[in-house]
This record gives structure tokens, C-alpha cells and sequence, in this order.
């Protein structure tokens, strides 16, 4: 759905944003009245060192409703005609999670924070079924051509699509027709008990489902994006020492779930970006993996962003899955030791460390939050520099990894993680024929020109379905 957005990622600045959203209307014939959305604005590096507020976006236009979301998914901003719209001009939505910005006057910035966001989202116009297909058919085919053959997913969390039985119909609809261009396992955001039981009437299991589609693990969300201080730290920000960023669940209430989602057969993952976001999945997960030894119980925690001491080698003890988005180091080399300190960051985005220790890493992107093609995590993972080449010796670099354990975690620890290293992830007789030709041999090359090695084939189920 990200793609019929607005696309905020290369702007440089508000004015940027500015100009951008003028434009994206005006070339789409966007009628008044109606909402325009568009994602990727990051603040970090803007020269007005601020995010935008609804008084930016009242300069792109005072006729649309306006709603934009940060690079991390974690902010929205709206203008002054969505809050008029939305009637939170008048009264501020009750949240119990996140924040809803206001001036000195108690009047809303037009910024949502956190799960405030879904105040407005929850009420933006729906998909419905075939837009929801459109959508998914159109992410599946830029995958394809990034050499992408299997993708995990959570789009329940997209509320503005519809509910979760509209994305499950839509999914199923393309399943039975043979369309979906890709293999696709969904996770299942449902983070309000009342939806995770209603869910639970379908019956589903984790792994359920065909060869194209499958239901995946049970999904929550911990803590949030490091780049805006949401991330849960077990001690203060260092350029901020009054937050410690925020669990957005207690651990109890992480406990139950957990719990109540396996009793229905379903397997938990876990957003973890902070180092107590981290601990809160690992507490819920260990009375179940102690009262179940026999189990092959695959809980996975992903981001693992801030791991500090100990942590990486409880993943170990309890053989837990990383996910790690590998490509974030990239992304956040700038703002790391800022925002935790040399000490911290010296043991964050430790993907080494997880080998080493013998964790299963499964390599994603987090798209749209990055760049979905594999080869910028495998180069920056790599060579820990920025998206500039920066620093030239590697961030950090006792933590680069070989090109081999790279795509190991793009390829068979990925498959690990949905309980698929019997039909993917390896070449070989009896699995899937899922593979892809490359420009170049990334194995002996050039470490510095990975990014360069671009997919000529891409191949599923042995057909050609991408050919340069």
C-alpha cells in the first residue's frame, strides 16, 4: 500500500516534504476533499532540526486531509483540515498508548506518536478485499525483481486496510487462484485480546496453509523506534537521560498473550529494538520453553537492536530466533552513539555476536521502513558503513560478518524461522526450486562493490518469473 503513497524518503528537509506532497497531488489529480497519505519523512538530518507539524502541512494544501508517516512507522502528522475532520480539533482522542501532541495552548501539533497513531489511521477510508489484492500483487512484484522469493509479513497492522478478515479473504482469494507472484508466510499482528480471540475461531496454526501462503507466527510489538526515543532501554537516553523510551506492552500482559497465543498453536515473534524491550519477550517466552523442554519452540524476537550485556547469549540459552534487519546498521550508524552512548552502541546491532554465540539470525529488511533489496543488507552487514561509505574502516568493525553468514540469514535461517529448512532456503533435490541469478559472484568480489550485484534471474518453483 506504501507504494500508492507519497514517497517522503529522499527529502532532505520540510520544505522538501513540502514540496514533494504538492507535487504528488498535483500529478495524481488528487480531487479536494479527499486524503492524501504519504511515509519516509526522518527529521534526523533536516536543517530545521524539528519534525513537521500540521502548520507545514497547511502549506501543501488547506483542501485535503493530510496524514504522513515517519521513515520508523512509529509517527504519523496530519494537517489542520484531518484534525478538523477527525473532530480532534474540538476534543483530543482518548489513547491509551502513545501521545498526541499539543502546543502550549493544549492545541494538537498534528503529531501522533506511537500507538496514538492508530487514532487517525483507524479512521482513514478502507481498502476493501480488491484493493487489498492490488496492494499485495504490487509489493510481491518489486520483490520479485529484487530477488526475493518468500516474504513474512505484518499486515494486519496496516488498520487502514480494513479489518484482519478482509487481508486473510484477500490473501486467500489470490492463494486459490494461483496469483500471488510470491511465496508469502503472514504474521499475525493482533495486538487487542479482543481480536486476538476472534482470530482464534478460524483455528489456524502457525505453518497452516499451502505452498504459496501460509499463516506465520503471532506478532507484537514491544517497544518502538530508536530514532525517535521509543525504544525501551533498561537505562536512560544518553542525549535525553529523563526517558527511557516506553514498553508499549506491560509484561504481564506480554506473558499472557505469549501464553494464550501457543495454547492455540501459535508461535510468537516479537519487535525487540531496545535492550528492555528485548528482555520483556525474552521473560515471556522462558516459562514456556522451561515447561515444554521436548518442544521445537522457534520464538523469535526481531530488530535486536540494543543488546547489551548478557542478552545476545540469552537468545542463545533459549534458542531463540534473531531477526535481524540487517541493513539497519546502515541507517543508524549516525544516530546510535547519540542516542546510547559508546558503550552501549559498541554492543548493538551485534550481528556477529549472534553467530557467534550459535543463535539462527533470519535477515529481513523492515521494508518500507528500508530498502526491501537483499544486497544492502548483505553489504552493510558486511562493511558496517553508512549509506555515504562511512567510516571507511566499518563501524564498529570487530562486528562485520563474511558475505556467507550474510546470506546464510537471508536464506536458511530465514526458512528455520517458519519451520520451512525442509523445503527452502538450500538448493538442493526435494526443496523448493527457489533460486535467483546474479550480476556477480558475491562470494569472491570486491566486499566494497556488493551493493552493485544486481538479480538477472529470478526463479520460483523452477519458472522463470524475472528475467533482466
Amino acid at each position: 500500500y506504501s507504494l500508492t503513497m507519497a514517497y517522503l524518503d529522499d527529502c532532505k528537509s520540510i520544505e522538501d516534504v513540502i514540496e514533494t506532497l504538492k507535487r504528488y497531488i498535483k500529478d495524481n489529480n488528487i480531487p479536494a476533499g479527499t486524503w492524501v497519505e504519504g511515509r519516509g519523512w526522518n527529521e534526523t538530518n533536516y536543517p530545521e532540526r524539528r519534525m513537521p507539524n500540521r502548520h507545514d502541512l497547511d502549506r501543501v494544501s488547506k483542501e485535503h486531509m493530510i496524514s504522513i508517516g515517519r521513515s520508523c512507522s512509529f509517527i504519523c502528522i496530519t494537517n489542520t483540515k484531518a484534525l478538523t475532520e477527525l473532530g480532534f480539533m474540538e476534543e483530543l482522542p482518548e489513547v491509551s498508548l502513545g501521545m498526541v501532541e499539543t502546543d502550549e495552548n493544549g492545541v494538537p501539533t498534528g503529531i501522533f506518536r506511537g500507538e496514538a497513531k492508530e487514532a487517525v489511521y483507524s479512521r482513514l477510508p478502507k481498502l476493501g478485499v480488491e484493493k487489498i489484492k492490488k496492494s499485495i500483487i504490487a509489493a510481491c512484484e518489486k520483490y520479485k525483481e529484487a530477488g526475493i522469493t518468500s516474504a513474512e509479513t505484518d499486515d494486519f497492522e496496516l488498520t487502514r486496510a480494513g479489518d484482519f478478515n478482509d487481508i486473510l479473504q484477500a490473501y486467500k482469494e489470490l492463494d486459490e487462484a494461483g496469483e500471488l507472484p510470491i511465496r508469502v508466510n503472514l504474521m499475525l499482528y493482533l495486538p487487542e485480546d479482543e481480536q486476538q480471540q476472534e482470530f482464534y475461531k478460524y483455528g489456524f496454526k502457525t505453518g497452516d496453509g499451502s505452498d504459496f501462503f501460509k499463516i506465520g507466527k503471532f506478532k507484537l510489538l514491544t517497544d518502538g523506534s530508536l530514532g525517535v526515543r521509543e525504544a525501551a532501554l533498561l537505562e536512560p537516553y544518553s542525549d535525553d537521560p529523563a526517558t527511557y523510551g516506553g514498553p508499549l506492552v506491560t509484561q504481564e500482559a506480554i506473558c499472557r498473550k505469549v501464553k494464550d497465543a501457543y495454547e492455540h498453536g501459535l508461535i510468537t515473534v516479537c519487535d525487540g529494538m531496545g535492550d528492555f524491550g528485548i528482555y520483556l519477550a525474552l521473560k515471556a517466552y522462558e516459562p514456556i520453553i522451561k515447561a515444554h523442554p521436548q518442544e521445537d519452540l522457534r520464538f523469535g524476537i526481531d530488530h535486536c537492536q540494543i543488546t547489551t550485556e548478557g542478552i545476545i547469549e540469552e537468545y542463545a540459552r533459549l534458542h531463540v530466533v534473531a531477526g535481524c534487519e540487517l541493513v539497519f546498521v546502515k541507517s543508524d550508524i549516525e544516530i546510535a552513539e547519540d542516542r546510547v552512548g559508546k558503550h552501549r552502541a559498541s554492543l548493538s546491532y551485534n550481528w556477529k555476536r549472534f553467530f557467534d554465540n550459535g543463535c539462527v539470525v533470519a535477515a529481513g529488511s523492515d521494508s518500507p521502513v528500508e530498502d526491501y533489496n537483499p544486497m544492502f543488507g548483505i553489504e552493510g552487514a558486511v562493511n558496517r558503513r553508512d549509506w555515504d561509505n562511512r567510516p571507511e574502516e566499518g563501524w564498529y568493525s570487530d562486528q562485520c560478518i563474511t558475505v556467507k553468514q550474510a546470506v546464510h540469514a537471508f536464506t536458511t535461517g530465514a526458512a528455520y524461522a517458519n519451520y520451512e529448512e525442509n523445503e527452502k532456503g538450500t538448493i538442493e533435490v526435494g526443496k523448493f526450486a527457489d533460486l535467483i541469478v546474479l550480476s556477480d559472484d558475491i562470494f569472491t568480489m570486491d566486499k566494497n562493490d556488493l551493493a552493485k550485484a544486481s538479480v538477472e534471474k529470478t526463479i520460483i518453483g523452477g519458472k522463470l518469473v524475472y528475467s533482466i
